[in-house]
């Protein structure tokens, strides 16, 4: 997966949304071409933690169901080839918990999730964590106004409000805000001025953190709306 820093525009509502299941099992779609929508706002990519119920595995992708004590939903992910599969299912078992991160699909009338990210999740903490942002950022579209939380036209707050001005070839100052880690990762992507963004394993081995911590500091970042993916279907 690559990433890349978000700009001002078009790109905005590229934004990575933490939800629950519950959350994706009612969000709506006014059209078969609409953008599907939570709290009454367009969403394109979703996030959310569960633990693995079942888990099946063809010779084109993995289904999994997973559930997190909201409700259940039935995810997948695409496979390329063998060594795919390895690299992909890697770590994942039945009962675990997992981190996800995709689009909403629906096909024979039946709601699923291509994930284009899954990875384990051995931290509880990460699990409550992540529950938290969901609530807090469901509270901040239903009630925009209140304790200065975002607001956009008409009264909805709207993915803009979350992209700070991040642009290539931007200095420090505009990550000031930022934990180290996370401020490093923004300093890095923004340096670059490639369409394509930059692999998620040439963030990790510049930034000389682990892999796990890089890839929680990068999914805070697409959930403020400062990153957003370019490949593997999520290009804006």
């Amino acid at each position: 997966m690559h990433v890349q820093a978000n700009r001002q525009g078009g790109r905005a509502n590229q934004t990575l949304r933490p939800v629950t299941i519950k959350q994706i099992r009612e969000a709506k779609q006014p059209h078969p071409d609409a953008d599907w929508q939570i709290d009454g706002v367009d969403v394109s990519h979703i996030h959310y933690i569960g633990s693995v119920h079942n888990m099946a595995t063809t010779a084109t992708n993995v289904m999994y169901e997973i559930g997190d004590g909201t409700g259940y939903i039935e995810t997948r992910q695409w496979l390329d080839s063998e060594a795919d599969e390895q690299g992909k299912t890697a770590g994942i078992a039945q009962d675990k918990y997992v981190s996800v991160i995709g689009t909403l699909k629906k096909f024979n009338d039946k709601l699923h999730v291509s994930a284009q990210q899954i990875r384990p999740v051995d931290n509880s903490d990460e699990v409550y964590n992540h529950l938290l942002k969901a609530l807090a950022v469901s509270l901040s579209y239903r009630n925009p106004t209140a304790n200065g939380a975002p607001a956009g036209a008409g009264g909805v707050a709207s993915a803009n409000d979350y992209a700070a001005p991040g642009a290539a070839g931007g200095n420090a100052s505009e990550y000031a805000d930022l934990p180290p880690l996370e401020r490093k990762i923004m300093e890095i992507i923004a340096a670059v001025d490639d369409d394509d963004g930059v692999h998620v394993s040439t963030v990790s081995r510049q930034c000389g953190g682990s892999g796990e911590e890089v890839m929680s500091a990068i999914e805070n970042l697409m959930a403020e709306g400062r990153l957003f993916s370019t490949i593997d279907d999520l290009a804006a």
